[in-house]
Formats: structure tokens, sequence, C-alpha cells
């Protein structure tokens, strides 16, 4: 009785998997949205009956998108596939939200390096490379056409924007984590409303003021500070992890800073509006954001919240 109930479950899932892949892959604006959806029946026949026959659904899954689709489109079953399975096993074990979303974003980060390897290796299609230049082609362009009308920029700023551009497809794995992180978050926050209303126990967010990050990640950083020290060539590899680890550190470092800023906030009583207000300005004035992150390494050598 069990086992037909799971393969009815299964087939109802495949149906829904099925329809929303169907849109997202011919359907322009809901599409995009029905793609964000793509996990949610991974996730539920996850936390109702285990990890073993979600493996199961997932790979009917996979031969159902390439009957849709073509072979190209399994990479997006997969990542999707892979993700709603991950994170339904971990909401089914009740653990934190946050561990959940972290998690996920490692999910959906290997995901889309192991599409990039493959675009690159197989395909011969670099869309990284190929974005940039096309950047930098309409730069050129630009500029003659600024020259041609006797408004020539200075070459203080030609070499600027040259540089942003270089920079640019220097950051592709902190712009890879941005995105996974991204797309994770929005992924289980469009599904976990569904769940609630099948009954399934997706718990709660703990209060972001409580959120801190293990104290192995500031050594990680410090290591990364004095890496940067070392004067390695541009554009070598040393050069790229040491740059890309200290921005996402840094970006670590901002998130425990505010972390410990809403901590203080709620300890002395100040309204949420204004302490929602001052996140907003610290998000669009880099000074400030640094601070919050030194905020953050002080709280995370220090433990600033038992002093408060």
């Amino acid at each position: 009785m069990r086992k037909t109930h799971a393969l009815t479950e299964a087939a109802i899932e495949l149906a829904l998997f099925a329809v929303l892949f169907l849109m997202a892959l011919y359907v322009p604006v809901i599409g995009f949205v029905a793609a964000l959806f793509l996990a949610l029946p991974f996730m539920v026949f996850t936390m109702r009956h285990g990890l073993a026959p979600a493996w199961l659904l997932l790979v009917a899954a996979l031969v159902v998108s390439s009957l849709i689709g073509s072979f190209l489109s399994l990479p997006m079953a997969l990542m999707f596939g892979t993700v709603g399975i991950t994170v339904g096993a971990m909401l089914a074990k009740q653990k934190n939200r946050y561990l959940i979303w972290l998690v996920g974003a490692l999910v959906f980060l290997a995901n889309i390096v192991l599409n990039y390897i493959i675009s690159i290796q197989f395909f011969q299609v670099d869309m990284i490379r190929d974005t940039l230049g096309l950047v930098r082609e309409s730069f050129d362009t630009a500029m003659r056409m600024m020259e041609a009308m006797g408004q020539k920029p200075p070459a203080e700023m030609q070499k600027q924007l040259e540089q942003g551009i270089e920079l640019i497809g220097y950051m592709v794995p902190t712009l890879f984590v941005i995105a996974a992180l991204a797309l994770a978050y929005v992924t289980i926050m469009v599904s976990l409303p569904i769940m609630k209303r099948l009954k399934l126990p997706v718990g709660t967010w703990p209060p972001f003021r409580e959120l801190s990050l293990p104290k192995s990640v500031l050594w990680i950083y410090i290591m990364v500070l004095v890496l940067s020290m070392f004067p390695f060539a541009e554009g070598t590899f040393p050069y790229i992890a040491v740059l890309n680890l200290s921005y996402v550190l840094q970006l670590a470092m901002a998130v425990q800073g505010f972390s410990f800023l809403y901590y203080a906030a709620y300890k002395k009583g100040i309204a949420k509006g204004v302490v929602i207000a001052g996140t907003v300005v610290c998000l669009f004035l880099p000074f400030l954001l640094y601070l919050v992150a030194i905020f953050g390494i002080i709280d995370l050598g220090f433990d600033l919240r038992r002093r408060i």
C-alpha cells in the first residue's frame, strides 16, 4: 500500500515537474518564474518518502526533460533536482534554515561550475568570455564615436574602464557564488509557503540577529589577507584565487557585522524600521559597509555580543 502511494505521488510530482519545465523552456516571461519552482516537487517528495525514492524520481525527471527539451536541457533539470532533494532532506531533519540555505547554495554552485566547465570543454562555448568580448566591442565602438565627434575621453578614464572589464573577468568565481546564494534563497522562499499549505514541517527562520559564522572563517580571512600582500602576477591562478576569496570573505564579514548590529539594536530596544533603514543606507555607501565588516570581524574574534 505504501509503495503504491509513493508511486502515485511520484507520478504526480513528475507531471508537475514536466509542466513547470515545459513552461520554463518555452514561455518567455512566465517561464522564468516557473523555473524557480522546479525544485519544489523534489522537496515535497523527499520530505515524504526519503532520499532513495527521490533519486529515482530525479532519474525519471531527467528522462522526461530530455524528451521535452533536448539533451542540452538536462543540466537545468539536474541542477534544480539535486537542489530540491538536498533541501528537502535537510528540511525533513529540521536543520537550521540558514544552514539549509548555505548547503542549497553550494549545490547550486557545484552545478553552475560543472555546467560552465562542460560548456567550455565539450561545446567550446565560454559565455563569460563571449559576454566580456561584447562589452569590450561596445566600449571600443563608443570610444571611436566620441573621437569622431571630437570629444575624446581622458586616457585615465579609458584605462579605468578597461581595468574594470578585466576585473569582472577575474571575479567570475565570486559572481558564481553570489548567483548561487541568490538562486538558493529565492528557490527556498517561493517553495516554503506551498510546503506549509501541504502541512509539511518546514520550521521557521531563526532571527537574523542570532546568526553567527564559525570562528574558523575569521582565521581563513586573516590567512587570505596575509596572502594578498604577496605580489602575485596579475591573471595568474594565485592572484585570481586570493582576489575572489577576499571578496567572498569580506561579504561574509559584512553579514556577520549586520547580524551583530541587529543583535545590539534588539538589546537596546531600537525600532526595526530604523535598523532596516540603516541597513539600506549601509548597502549604498561603501565606507559604511566596510565599517560594518569591521564590526563583524571584531564580533567574531572577541565575541562582542557577550559584552552587550
